[in-house]
């Protein structure tokens, strides 16, 4: 079943299937459920094409690209072979993969991508539950959840935190559109004039009891005033009363950006595991990262 060259919504059942494979692969999946949900914030650009293999009416392994050059990809533990035919299908230029996925990465090479010691890599974070510091902010701020007449200000939050960004109102609404958003996890600090200073979108997979963090941000004109940890734990917070008993959230892990990694392990996180990138030899970076 191959997807490409749709409209965003239609690609919408492709990312409730997937969502189901990586609750019935946790934590052995190669992609989790809060990372894959927030994709949809991708699919109105209209770059992303989507395969789907199945066996018996289950899915057993997927690929979804980007930009025609960016591979994500999981399979059954059954099915390992599968990803000989979606590295086929997909000719991916670049891609991360679990450091820990040894049969992955033996296929991933023998399709000449080579890891790239250069890249900037990824880390998956977790922490338990239990014990969750209090989150304080400074006078005149206040930690809630999202409301509709914040939308347009949580956009220009998100743009100013990743700029550039392509990150608009239409997006945002598509990704409020999608079964797995909760608008109880979309936590924001209004600043004092009504503004949203800062943002944490959380995401819960009900099956595994497992919360986690995609994305996190701070408006440029709030920073350096700890609004990140204490919406993360708002959010932390959240996520246990909702029945979540771990929490995720994913960083780069390099050093050539170190400020994420401090502020998570701030908050309790601790390395889970790591994703490499690999590519193709001709499009090995100079150092610049992905």
């Amino acid at each position: 079943m191959g997807l490409g060259d749709r409209g965003a919504g239609d690609l919408l059942p492709a990312l409730d299937e997937i969502l189901g494979l990586a609750q019935e692969l946790w934590p052995d999946s190669g992609c989790n459920y809060g990372q894959i949900a927030w994709w949809a914030a991708n699919l109105p650009h209209g770059e992303t094409e989507v395969r789907l293999w199945h066996e018996d009416g289950r899915l057993v392994g997927w690929g979804w690209m980007t930009a025609g050059t960016e591979l994500e990809f999981d399979v059954r533990p059954s099915h390992r072979a599968l990803l000989d035919e979606i590295l086929e299908w997909a000719e991916p230029d670049e891609l991360l993969v679990r450091a820990d996925h040894a049969d992955a990465i033996a296929r991933i090479e023998a399709h000449g991508l080579v890891h790239d010691p250069d890249a900037p890599w990824m880390r998956l974070n977790a922490r338990s539950l239990d014990e969750i510091e209090t989150p304080q902010v400074p006078d005149g701020y206040r930690l809630r959840t999202v409301v509709p007449d914040d939308w347009p200000s949580r956009v220009e939050a998100h743009r100013s935190a990743f700029h550039p960004s392509r990150f608009r109102e239409d997006v945002y609404a598509f990704v409020r559109s999608i079964p797995a958003y909760r608008p109880d996890l979309d936590c924001v600090v209004e600043a004092p004039d009504g503004s949203i200073a800062a943002y944490t979108l959380g995401w819960f997979d009900e099956v595994n009891r497992v919360g986690e963090f995609e994305p996190v941000g701070t408006h440029e004109r709030h920073r350096r005033l700890g609004l990140a940890r204490a919406v993360g734990l708002f959010a932390l917070e959240r996520l246990r009363d909702l029945g979540a008993e771990t929490a995720l959230v994913a960083c780069r892990g390099d050093a050539a950006y170190p400020a994420p990694a401090r502020l998570y392990e701030s908050m309790g996180f601790t390395e889970m595991w790591r994703q490499l990138a690999y590519r193709r030899p001709s499009d090995r970076s100079d150092g610049t990262g992905l």
